[in-house]
């Protein structure tokens, strides 16, 4: 009789060549799908998935009012009202977005009653579990809450961030947020708030001094005020006085720009300039800049119609500038008087916060008038949002550590994009030398030459240009050509020269050696963007924002307005004052709203006759663990019978198997 192990042996190498083929092929479907994956690797940026954030809060919830009580007795109960946005924001997700992977619901706790949490697609994230400051815990501050909802476990690289009061009402893609080609898109709205009564930000920084945007708000008119003279705040006595000058020297250039013309060509050419971004771009002027500081801007002037054209650009522009002051004058009298009658309102929370996180930008990146962005849905990756915190980890600290909104609180989204767009990086001479090599030859080919030198120089190109570039090559040559050791062969170098060119052989190695060489190339191409971004100008045609009265007829209409013309983006923002009758008749007028969209149920909501048991997060975990600790002690016992009726057949087989011996 054979034994068992014997038996299966002989099955073994009856069948080892059926074997040897299964294994073969599966094998080779691995191999393939190896393949498969890194022909794919190189758009994983388009395949790879993006989840979605919500920040939430319900203000109704008794715990949390009782929470919120320990430290604001006085709050306003309006800004924590939940009108079910969450639910009808998560429909309109579904409906128009159905690509994103997975959404989070970032609380303090907290979880809607009719959120359906057997759902994997969809997960509660308590503040607790990833905040890096527990101790600051509850907060009840938007803005702190983003310094570290890039923290969630699993998240995406890259996630849209929305609020409970957005919902989409169009189809959303991620070409609508991210292209490989052009990086992230930014949706801008208006200009950050005036830091002081009729002080834009486009007077901070300027070079000319304006008194009463001399303060700290205004960051003292970015120095502009530190050097100036007494007078020079007159700047409409300073264009008056100048109106004169323009035009004695344009009758005097007139006669002579011919001449002027002939020096420009002449003169011979001793350094490499400093690239300007635009050969006519006046508004790098200061405002009081006289029109021999024009002219200076301008060196490179040779035909009289582009100096008449000068002119008139320049007088429109002082025209321009003029307006503002004209207009303040005029309503000067007027202000005054409306100040003494009414005491004018301070700023929000939100604008005096906007403002601060201007004011720093100001101190990293410069004085520009910088756009709020709009009530959209904002693509975050975590690799920038942690290169922005590691920037300004002092104000990312001090956000955080605030219970409530702070007029020194950092806008996330507007310091994030502003980051994104304003952060620059050093492109090394390699890199420079490369993105110049268009042939990629590892040498500079005269057209290439040619290329660079239309980059560098202001056009058109002159003699002395080409000729100041082969003495500084040449003069190159004689100090590293003999000495150095190359023995990569070049093989199209006979063709990269024309029949006249006297150059010598220009490699990188050759152009990093070259010392005024290279530092042309620093100073006029290194600094460029960091990151990929594009400006949607588009800015109308994206998203609608609406703001929530206690006034019915102002409502409706505004309400209609978006059903009329809904947008990818919809944002209505709560701004109901507290305690009034009609405020129940809106949270009617809005339910119908959402529902004339949003009629059908998403994949993330109970059905209406089911209401979540769980309205807090440590409950839903406690019911987990239970339910954990009862799978793990059946799944025990399981093992155990099993165990016991292997080893009680074990133990047995010899009898089992001679009583069924006996039975044939």
């Amino acid at each position: 009789m054979l034994t068992g192990r014997k038996l299966c042996h002989r099955k073994l190498r009856k069948h080892k060549y059926r074997l040897l083929a299964i294994f073969i092929v599966l094998v080779i479907i691995f191999l393939v799908y190896q393949k498969s994956y890194s022909s794919h690797k190189e758009i994983s940026s388009i395949c790879e998935p993006i989840d979605v954030v919500y920040t939430w809060v319900n203000g109704t919830d008794p715990a949390f009012i009782k929470s919120i009580l320990q430290f604001d007795p006085n709050y306003d109960a309006t800004r924590y009202d939940d009108k079910n946005e969450l639910r009808y924001s998560l429909r309109s997700l579904e409906k128009f977005a159905p690509w994103i992977r997975r959404v989070y619901i970032v609380t303090n706790g907290q979880i809607p009653y009719w959120l359906d949490l057997s759902n994997e697609r969809i997960t509660v994230v308590p503040h607790e579990l990833i905040t890096p400051y527990p101790n600051w815990l509850p907060t009840f501050s938007s803005a702190a809450i983003e310094t570290f909802i890039h923290r969630i476990p699993n998240l995406s690289q890259r996630f849209l961030y929305l609020n409970d009061d957005v919902f989409l009402g169009d189809y959303l893609y991620p070409e609508d947020l991210y292209t490989d080609s052009e990086g992230a898109r930014v949706y801008q709205a208006w200009l950050v708030p005036d830091c002081a009564e009729d002080c834009p930000w486009t007077y901070i920084g300027d070079g000319s001094c304006d008194k009463h945007c001399n303060i700290a708000n205004c960051q003292y008119d970015g120095g502009d005020c530190s050097f100036e003279n007494n007078n020079s705040n007159n700047h409409n006595e300073q264009v008056a006085n100048q109106s004169k000058e323009h035009k004695e020297l344009f009758e005097i250039l007139k006669a002579n720009v011919s001449t002027t013309a002939q020096i420009a060509v002449h003169s011979y050419i001793r350094k490499f300039p400093k690239r300007k971004k635009s050969p006519f771009n006046y508004n790098n002027l200061p405002r009081n800049s006289s029109f021999r500081d024009l002219l200076h801007y301008h060196r490179n002037l040779t035909y009289t119609q582009d100096f008449k054209q000068m002119v008139e650009n320049y007088n429109k522009q002082q025209q321009e500038k003029i307006k503002p002051s004209v207009n303040a004058m005029k309503t000067n009298k007027t202000l005054m008087h409306q100040s003494e009658e009414k005491k004018i309102k301070p700023r929000d929370i939100f604008s005096q916060s906007l403002i601060y996180t201007n004011m720093l930008l100001n101190r990293c990146y410069g004085f520009k008038a910088r756009h709020v962005l709009a009530h959209v849905g904002f693509l975050l990756e975590r690799t920038t949002i942690e290169a922005m915190q590691e920037k300004f980890a002092h104000e990312i600290f001090n956000t955080a550590s605030h219970r409530f909104r702070s007029p020194n609180d950092i806008q996330f989204a507007f310091a994030y994009y502003s980051f994104l767009m304003e952060e620059m990086r050093t492109a090394s001479v390699r890199e420079i030398f490369s993105e110049v090599d268009t042939d990629h030859s590892q040498t500079w080919s005269d057209r290439e030459i040619r290329t660079l030198l239309a980059r560098t120089f202001p056009l058109p190109l002159d003699v002395s240009t080409l000729h100041f570039f082969e003495e500084t090559i040449n003069n190159c040559s004689r100090f590293y050509d003999s000495k150095d050791t190359d023995h990569f062969i070049y093989t199209t170098l006979i063709y990269e020269r024309y029949v006249d060119s006297s150059l010598p052989r220009i490699t990188r190695d050759f152009v990093e050696k070259c010392l005024p060489l290279a530092q042309a190339l620093e100073e006029n191409f290194s600094s460029r963007s960091k990151y990929k971004f594009h400006v949607n100008s588009k800015r109308s045609l994206n998203s609608n924002f609406m703001m929530l009265t206690s006034n019915i007829s102002q409502v409706a209409e505004a309400l209609d307005k978006i059903r009329k013309t809904p947008r990818k983006f919809n944002c209505i923002n709560d701004n109901m004052e507290p305690d009034l009758n009609d405020n129940g008749l809106i949270r009617q007028l809005l339910e119908d709203f959402y529902l004339s969209f949003f009629p059908v149920r998403s994949q993330y909501e109970l059905p209406l006759q089911y209401r979540n048991r769980f309205e807090n997060w440590h409950d839903y975990q406690r019911w987990r663990r239970r339910k954990r600790a009862a799978l793990v002690l059946g799944y025990g016992i399981s093992a155990i019978l099993i165990t016991f009726i292997l080893r009680f057949v074990c133990i047995h087989k010899a009898k089992i198997v001679r009583r069924y011996i006996q039975k044939l």
